[in-house]
């Protein structure tokens, strides 16, 4: 009979031990299966990571198209395209986005705000980073600084061809024409998806 006691109480302990290596391992698996496909939802914001290697394309609800490079979060509110659209950025992606109604898309990124009249455009705004850059390909955008600036707080005026450049660090923002060689990256970049 002691046999028998022993024998199920460390069955017992066996089978709680699998059983929550099963779980942790269908927990991974859900995780993994359910990554960058939809948005994750917090606090009022919807959080789409791509933590892929490859690009991931969204559509957000007023049909703007957004190329999300590898290692960038976007969000958006709950809200978005009924009381605004405001987007907030963190890493790199590619905007397709036409007149949207009632509310103008912007674009927040650590060092800039990105008013979007309409077009097709790149930011590269890692916030680890004290450079972003914004290069617009078609279109009309408005840029300022995020930020209070000491030196300079002039927006800048973009349309087809221009790019700007800002460093926090050095409190910098320069608006430049791309050259046909970057402006040929940046289209083959886009295509590449």
């Amino acid at each position: 009979m002691e046999k028998y006691r022993n024998f199920t109480a460390m069955d017992r302990k066996h089978v709680t031990a699998l059983t929550g290596r099963v779980l942790l391992l269908l927990i991974v698996a859900g995780t993994w299966h359910c990554k960058d496909r939809k948005p994750q939802a917090g606090s009022g914001q919807l959080i789409y990571k791509n933590e892929t290697q490859q690009a991931m394309t969204i559509t957000l609800p007023d049909q703007t198209t957004v190329v999300l490079r590898p290692r960038t979060i976007l969000e958006i509110s709950k809200s978005f395209n009924i009381n605004d659209r405001d987007v907030k950025l963190d890493g790199e992606a590619v905007f397709t986005a036409g007149s949207g109604g009632n509310h103008d898309l912007i674009v927040h990124t650590r060092n800039l705000h990105i008013l979007v009249v309409k077009g097709q455009f790149h930011v590269d705004a890692f916030a680890s980073n004290a450079g972003e850059e914004v290069d617009l390909l078609s279109g009309k955008l408005k840029v300022t600084k995020s930020y209070h600036s000491t030196t300079d707080n002039a927006e800048e005026i973009l349309e087809g061809g221009d790019m700007v450049m800002i460093n926090r660090d050095i409190d910098l923002m320069e608006k430049e024409k791309l050259n046909p060689t970057e402006l040929e990256a940046l289209e083959k970049k886009i295509s590449d998806r």
